[in-house]
């Protein structure tokens, strides 16, 4: 057989390789090609105009979970990649007012009071935190319609005082302001003198909602109850009781409130809104252990994803890697085809196979330089020699010469 039909013999199975190799999973459905368990992180660079922020997660959420995929949520993690941290005693005291909100409904005032007064300590160490803490006019409006309802005049004339200092409140009625007129709070009651300090010198004191200080401070309060804060940081307490002259010292025991994903959320937030460096997207998705990211950027969404940690992301698709929020579905469909090629090792459709060093690249704009002599007198002498090789296999006989020599 001549050297052209081992070369076409060699072609054709070549050929039959790839095609038995490529039939497989070409026709392998899309649930047999993308991993159930791949994550993906949807990061939320801010609100557009057609799609309220808070629709915005859940229901690329929901396309993610009909895709076949597992969205990045839980325990906070979807408000830090929104920029978000959910601190801890930012879900303690949702949950106290929720308590406080259902008890007084329930006229079980019993447990209005302890769940309102609970409240109350929380948000003044948000506030001190420089927190905003809508909670603390809703809370004692609770005490003060409590303590009226039970006849404790002495409690509702604090929590009326109080309320009015946080600027009333409309949950209120007339009737019950008419019965607990603003009075001067400091005349004729006694003065008591108290040193607050706390945990962490330096942190902000607030007394009654009002900025008194950085710890250590030293006042005079007048004889009753009150509400002592202190923060730094995300550090921060909370006191409430009677001021008396047998207590002549207070401190704060200042807790970490910071939620499990907080360095997410100041990335996140550091990034105020525009497309993060891919260095800086790698950090993130290592930190939630995904590799794909959607990121929601006013109307629009872009697929970014890596195939390993040793390399830094890129936006997958090219144009098929930006589209509107309603076009998640297909968005997916193109991760889920990249996302096979990965597990199988292919060549990433994204990147090129080879990469030249820029440094030797010429440019578009610079003439083209002859070729050397050289490689034409290669071409031709590897073009001599496969004609040789050639013509000599035609010539030569196929046929075989045996000589037998007999003894």
């Amino acid at each position: 057989m001549g050297p052209q039909r081992v070369l076409q013999a060699t072609l054709a199975l070549g050929a039959l390789g790839l095609a038995v190799a490529a039939g497989p999973a070409a026709a392998a459905p899309r649930a047999q090609r993308v991993s159930l368990h791949e994550r993906i992180a949807v990061i939320d660079l801010g609100a557009g105009a057609a799609h309220p922020a808070a629709d915005v997660p859940r229901k690329l959420a929901t396309a993610i979970v009909a895709a076949g995929f597992d969205p990045v949520i839980g325990d906070g993690v979807e408000d830090a990649l929104a920029g978000h941290d959910q601190e801890r005693d930012e879900v303690t005291l949702a949950a106290a007012m929720a308590t406080a909100a259902r008890a007084f409904g329930a006229l079980a005032c019993g447990e209005v009071l302890p769940a309102a007064r609970q409240a109350i300590g929380l948000a003044a160490a948000r506030q001190a935190a420089g927190h905003p803490a809508p909670e603390l006019v809703r809370a004692w409006a609770y005490v003060l319609l409590c303590t009226d309802r039970d006849g404790q005049r002495d409690a509702a004339q604090a929590a009326a005082t109080q309320l009015r200092a946080l600027g009333g409140s409309s949950d209120v009625p007339a009737a019950v302001w008419a019965k607990y007129p603003e009075i001067d709070a400091i005349a004729g009651r006694e003065l008591v003198p108290v040193d607050i300090d706390a945990d962490v010198a330096g942190a902000a004191i607030w007394i009654d909602f009002q900025l008194a200080g950085a710890s250590p401070v030293h006042v005079e309060l007048p004889a009753g109850e009150h509400v002592i804060a202190g923060a730094s940081g995300t550090r921060r307490g909370w006191a409430a009781g009677t001021a008396t002259r047998t207590q002549k010292a207070v401190h704060l025991a200042l807790t970490d409130m910071a939620g499990p994903w907080a360095d997410v959320a100041q990335r996140v937030a550091g990034w105020s809104g525009k497309m993060p460096p891919p260095a800086e997207l790698a950090v993130v998705l290592s930190r939630v252990h995904a590799r794909i990211a959607i990121i929601r950027h006013g109307d629009a969404i872009e697929a970014w994803g890596q195939v390993g940690p040793s390399e830094a992301p890129h936006l997958l698709g090219e144009d098929d890697g930006v589209a509107p929020i309603a076009e998640v579905g297909r968005m997916l469909d193109m991760i889920a085809d990249r996302i096979q090629s990965w597990n199988e090792h292919a060549p990433d459709p994204d990147r090129p196979l080879l990469v030249e060093d820029t440094a030797r690249r010429r440019r578009k704009d610079e003439p083209e330089k002859p070729t050397k002599w050289w490689v034409y007198a290669a071409i031709g002498g590897a073009v001599a020699i496969g004609a040789v090789i050639i013509i000599a296999h035609e010539n030569a006989s196929d046929r075989q010469r045996v000589e037998l020599h007999y003894l």
